[in-house]
């Protein structure tokens, strides 16, 4: 009997000793999981880091060619590209560049006018649409002109402007005339004054203005007749900067609008970017 609960004693040792075994073994295994999880995690993290910076750089890269003129290196205000690829150390950006128009009812800014003929509503100014006009409903006179105003969303720092006539209304188009800004919708400044304009597509550049929640077209002279003054688009207009690092198979994307002056060499950011990706 002694001698069976020895053996017995043995027995339920080695068992034990198994069993104990195969826990350590499973702690150990799933230790070794977890710990190879986090270290993938950790080169992911890292990796989409370096990512981000990189679209950063991008970005930064993409600023530096709009506001340094060709003869600088750069590419100049008016520079635009559907992407340009540089690497640096273990990735790359693209940047992206586009004309980017802060009047756009799309992009939250809204217009009225001192007069309107018929249908040929202000909004018909930033509605992204060439073929449709406002036309004021009294024609222009020095002592009583006729203003469109465009309201934006939020303060711009703006710097160059752009208005379009229709072909076939080129007599209506603004002939003498000034761009204004404001802060308050009621006291204005000039920042352009143009006399004896013969173009239908007219773009206007002037010293940066950084609070500008009002923008002002007034018309005093159109090209000729009776009828009022006439404009088919209004832009103000700046960039939108899209820029993405990479990193092996990871990607951080990201976005920023800017206005650039390259005649004094500032750029303005006119929302902090966000990342799209």
């Amino acid at each position: 009997m002694t001698k069976l609960s020895a053996n017995h004693r043995k027995g339920m040792i080695l068992i034990l000793t198994f069993m104990i075994m195969i826990t350590i073994i499973g702690i150990t295994t799933a230790f070794l999981y977890i710990t190879s999880i986090q270290i993938k995690a950790s080169g992911y993290d890292i990796a989409s880091s370096k990512a981000l910076w990189l679209a950063e750089a991008g970005l930064q890269k993409a600023v530096w060619n709009l506001k340094t003129s060709a003869a600088g290196g750069g590419q100049g205000q008016d520079w635009t590209t559907v992407g340009t690829t540089e690497n640096l150390g273990s990735g790359n950006y693209t940047m992206e560049v586009e004309r980017w128009d802060f009047a756009l009812i799309d992009n939250r800014s809204s217009a009225s006018a001192t007069s309107v003929n018929k249908t040929n509503a202000a909004a018909n100014v930033i509605d992204g649409d060439d073929t449709t006009y406002w036309q004021s409903g009294d024609p222009p006179g020095v002592s009583a002109p006729q203003e469109i105003i465009i309201i934006f969303p939020y303060t711009l720092t703006i710097n160059k402007a752009r208005f379009l006539v229709p072909s076939d209304l080129s007599i209506q188009r603004p002939k003498d005339y000034e761009w204004q800004v404001s802060t308050d919708g009621v006291s204005y400044t000039t920042v352009v004054s143009v006399s004896g304009n013969n173009n239908t597509d007219v773009t206007d550049v002037f010293t940066a203005v950084t609070d500008a929640n009002y923008f002002k077209l007034r018309v005093f002279r159109i090209g000729g007749g009776s009828e009022g003054a006439c404009v088919s688009t209004l832009e103000v207009i700046g960039s939108k900067i899209t820029s993405t690092g990479t990193v092996d198979v990871i990607n951080r994307k990201i976005e920023q609008t800017v206005v650039v002056d390259d005649a004094t060499g500032a750029a303005y950011d006119e929302i902090d970017w966000y990342e799209i990706m």
